[in-house]
């Protein structure tokens, strides 16, 4: 379907439109899609004496491989930070080991340990990344997730054990794609209005969601000022 379409001047009435030279009109999208989720919980048991093997400041711990939206990933724990500067917290990192770039968000929450009161078990201790390229050979994380003093305090470090729960998003960014038809709200933000004369296809390019309360309350405002 090629309906013809027209911008529709300021201050024009309706019985002018059919005046107005008519223009095909298309549209492309392109799109950042989540097209798949994944987890994965690295425990470390024995932490006292993990901390005196693998504790110095740039050691880290590593998850086994996993796979998770599609894609192969490795957890790398740092009992005492990453970097000379993240000394004294437990940095976090995630790296794939595939060789293909991949686009994704991360999460990593501590595990609560049964047992707790209800009201402790709410409290999480949880952080978000924003979305990252993820490369061969390169990680992404948080090097600051959670002080070491913090963490032997908590609750979440019971028997000598404590565990990360990790999510991954995968994103992905599809190109240009041209629409089969153009919507109605893409019309309006093009400034046009639909010359067609079939009825059916009319009704079609009109037909629009249900108005927001924002919207109504910005088509007000605009009547009053003028």
């Amino acid at each position: 379907m090629s309906p013809l379409y027209a911008p529709l001047a300021a201050g024009a009435e309706d019985d002018d439109r059919s005046t107005l030279r008519p223009e095909e009109v298309t549209v492309s999208t392109v799109a950042a899609r989540v097209v798949g989720t994944g987890h994965h919980m690295l425990k470390v048991e024995g932490y006292s004496r993990l901390k005196r093997t693998h504790g110095d400041n740039g050691t880290c711990l590593q998850s086994g491989e996993f796979r998770a939206g599609g894609h192969t990933w490795r957890i790398h724990c740092y009992l005492d930070g990453a970097h000379k500067e993240d000394a004294g917290f437990v940095s976090l990192y995630l790296s794939t080991a595939g060789s293909v770039d991949v686009h994704a968000e991360v999460e990593f929450e501590l595990a609560d340990h049964r047992g707790g009161t209800p009201l402790a078990r709410w409290r999480r201790h949880r952080m978000r990344t924003q979305l990252w390229p993820f490369r061969a050979g390169k990680s992404w994380g948080l090097p600051n997730f959670i002080s070491v003093e913090a963490l032997e305090r908590s609750r979440f470090l019971r028997g000598d054990c404590f565990a990360v729960r990790c999510k991954i998003t995968v994103v992905e960014e599809r190109g240009a794609a041209a629409a089969e038809e153009v919507q109605a709200e893409d019309m309006e933000r093009m400034g046009m209005v639909c010359l067609c004369k079939d009825g059916s296809c009319n009704k079609l390019h009109r037909a629009r969601p249900a108005e927001t309360f924002t919207e109504a309350f910005a088509r007000l405002c605009l009547s009053i000022c003028g």
